[in-house]
């Protein structure tokens, strides 16, 4: 650290002031992280490594935020990000850092939180599974010695900045676009960084090109009035943002258009222009095609609440993906996804080695949405009993058995917390006396972002399953509830983290933890009587079954009708 560093260490920190800072770590919206005088104060615009001249923006009373005005030296790690809209758009807060030192900080994060949140003492958390890496059949990763998981010199390992990165990018299934309309232009693209005005996208690098075709023929659309972009002050209008699906394994693609009507204005012309431009880039890699068109109706003053309405207006309700190992899914206009396709068959196989199924457990799938993680390991199981909250998503899971040719799998709609005990309380006439009661329980749990609801955590652990695997997109509630688990018996034994999201700070992160084992146990002789009279306690156990009383049995007449209740 410079002599100007040190001395800055000793000033008192205000609003405007400019300061020199180390960057040592990286926050999960993609900020630096430098220290000064114990103040912690996140960076706009620096990365891990770097020694950056900033200027406050923003102090509070233990931690400050800052923008970045010099580069004073750069970070070894970075690269030139090959996206001319990274500095505004607030998608990839990790483009100009190489791909090793990506998966260096994500992992790095996901121990940290364990650390501190999970209150576990250095936990073991395996390498990162990358977009580059290769998964073996039994879930091992190529590349990691089997007793370490430490990932061996490999040549891909720095692909940063080349084109063994560039073929890593262009995953995302899915992409939701934001919308507006300008007095010169429309804008069509995403959020810019931390803040709600939109950067107007022609090429998002996470995005298929056919994803990019069709979100660039809307533009033209609007721009044309063919369709015109919803005023919330007014109510007028038709467009608030729209999402597009595309399924690598057979090229199906879905349009879903936001929107406060369920009337799709000039739906013929719109349909066929946005369908012209998705063939034009069209190639025998990437043969995508639209298949389906459907309308959300969504009212509500904020667009992130649910919708109320789901219109097909051309194409088939469903699109249907194809894995690489072979399994179908039909994918409806609200189900849920994973992103990245390739990366999720690794995520999976991930979950089925910590599972590791001999042949009849009774797998419990909770938040199972569409039936993805569960018919997955369908064909080592049991019986998969899948919980899902959402009543389409149950009915899409039961589908995807079906069209899978899979026998073995039920599902039910409700809250696991609540519907779980039920099935396997004898007494409830939701029992499921289908399974065998004395068969190894599993429990798969893969919540969305905000983590498992505390009740879910204790139903889960009152049914005393053998093992629970946690599928997590958050670390920190992963972290949080990990340690409310150790209370409640199960033991964290490791973690895997799967790279599902390239050139972000999110990570996806497979966690095994199994029920605890008494600490010890002792044994106990218990006797009666005092001295030579003194009688053991199974024999005093055998003496009263012995002289245990005759049970009496009368009959008793009921009113005048010859019928008897027997009475003991």
């Amino acid at each position: 650290m410079s002599d100007n560093m040190d001395k800055t260490a000793d000033l008192v920190v205000t609003e405007g002031q400019t300061v020199e800072l180390e960057i040592t770590d990286m926050t999960d919206d993609g900020k630096g992280l430098g220290r000064l005088s114990g103040l912690a104060i996140f960076v706009a615009g620096a990365v891990p490594g770097d020694k950056v001249s900033a200027r406050i923006t923003r102090l509070k009373k233990r931690y400050a935020f800052a923008e970045t005005i010099t580069l004073l030296e750069a970070s070894g790690a970075r690269v030139q990000p090959p996206c001319p809209y990274y500095q505004d758009c607030g998608g990839c807060s990790m483009l100009e850092l190489s791909y090793e030192e990506q998966l260096r900080i994500k992992r790095k994060n996901i121990i940290t939180k364990l650390e501190r949140i999970g209150a576990l003492d250095e936990p073991t958390v395996r390498e990162v599974v990358g977009a580059a890496d290769t998964i073996r059949a039994d879930g091992g990763q190529i590349g990691q010695t089997e007793e370490t998981g430490q990932s061996e010199q490999i040549e891909s390992a720095d692909i940063a900045d080349s084109e063994a990165f560039e073929s890593m990018l262009r995953y995302r299934n899915k992409a939701e676009f934001a919308v507006a309309m300008t007095s010169a232009d429309p804008l069509v693209g995403f959020n810019m960084r931390g803040s709600n005005k939109i950067v107007d996208c022609t090429d998002c690098l996470l995005q298929k090109r056919a994803t990019m075709a069709a979100a660039n023929a809307i533009r033209e659309l609007l721009q044309d009035k063919l369709i015109s972009v919803y005023d919330a002050r007014h109510g007028k209008g038709f467009l608030r943002g729209f999402t597009i699906k595309v399924c690598e394994g057979t090229g199906e693609m879905m349009l879903i258009f936001t929107s406060a009507s369920k009337q799709l204005p000039n739906a013929e012309k719109v349909i066929y222009t946005i369908s012209d431009a998705i063939d034009a880039v069209s190639t025998e890699a990437e043969p995508y095609f639209l298949q389906s068109v459907v309308v959300e109706v969504n009212k509500a003053k904020d667009i992130r609440e649910p919708a109320t309405a789901y219109e097909v207006v051309a194409g088939s309700n469903t699109i249907t993906d194809i894995t690489d190992d072979g399994m179908k899914f039909e994918i409806s206009a609200q189900a849920f996804y994973q992103v990245n396709t390739k990366q999720m068959s690794k995520l999976y196989a991930k979950v089925r080695e910590y599972a590791c199924l001999k042949g009849g457990e009774t797998v419990f799938d909770l938040y199972c949405g569409i039936g993805t993680i569960g018919l997955s390991m369908a064909a080592e199981a049991g019986m998969i009993i899948g919980i899902e909250s959402v009543k389409n998503a149950v009915i899409d899971a039961n589908h995807n058995a079906v069209i899978n040719g899979i026998v073995n799998a039920r599902y039910y709609t409700g809250r696991a917390e609540q519907v779980m005990p039920r099935l396997l309380d004898k007494e409830d006439k939701l029992f499921i006396d289908y399974i065998d009661e004395n068969a190894p329980k599993i429990a798969i749990l893969d919540p969305p972002r905000a983590g498992c609801e505390e009740a879910l955590l204790r139903a889960v652990t009152s049914c005393e399953v053998d093992k629970i695997v946690y599928v997590s997109c958050d670390p920190g509630t992963l972290a949080r509830d990990i340690k409310l688990l150790g209370e409640l018996g199960y033991e964290f034994v490791e973690a895997t983290p799967v790279d599902m999201f390239v050139a972000t700070m999110h990570v996806e992160t497979v966690v095994l933890l199994s029920h605890k084992a008494p600490d010890s146990h002792i044994n106990v002789k218990v006797e009666f009587g005092e001295g030579e009279g003194k009688v053991p306690f199974d024999k005093i156990t055998e003496r009263a079954e012995k002289y245990k009383p005759k049970e009496r049995v009368t009959y008793k007449k009921i009113n005048s009708v010859s019928k008897y209740i027997l009475h003991i």
